[in-house]
């Protein structure tokens, strides 16, 4: 029995250890991403009547930038890391390839989501007679 567990355990060795990396990876992200979205308040607050104006449409796009800000930017630390250590520490041609082309994608994403924050602020801040009224940071 005991030399059946240990020939199991050695055959499932692979499984085993991938899981427990599996457990640490979640709570990692759990670690990061849990005070993130626990202050994630998206919703504008419309009043006592919950009546919604123009101005918090503004509000609740603005909120929803931000909030995907605040997500993206611990994401691509975490995966630049990952890339830079991938790319660093392997000597395989392939993996080299591929790690500088996981680096060139988060700095492209990371780009394009910081563009969509100066776009709305932009937009917002021309388009508006007093821009005052919708509270778009960056302002």
């Amino acid at each position: 029995m005991l030399i059946e567990s240990l020939k199991f355990a050695q055959k499932h060795k692979f499984l085993i250890s991938n899981g427990i990396k599996n457990i640490l990876i979640f709570l990692l992200f759990a670690m990061v991403f849990v005070p993130v979205l626990a202050s994630a308040k998206i919703l504008p607050d419309c009043g006592a009547l919950n009546v919604c104006e123009y101005k918090h449409l503004f509000e609740l796009i603005n909120n929803f930038i931000d909030w995907v800000i605040k997500i993206s930017v611990p994401t691509a630390a975490a995966v630049f890391a990952w890339a830079g250590f991938k790319y660093m520490t392997t000597g395989v041609v392939d993996q080299k390839a591929a790690a500088k082309n996981m680096l060139v994608k988060v700095f492209i994403g990371f780009v394009v989501i910081l563009s969509a924050w100066i776009i709305v602020t932009t937009i917002t801040k021309a388009l508006l007679a007093n821009p005052s009224i919708v509270p778009v940071e960056g302002s």
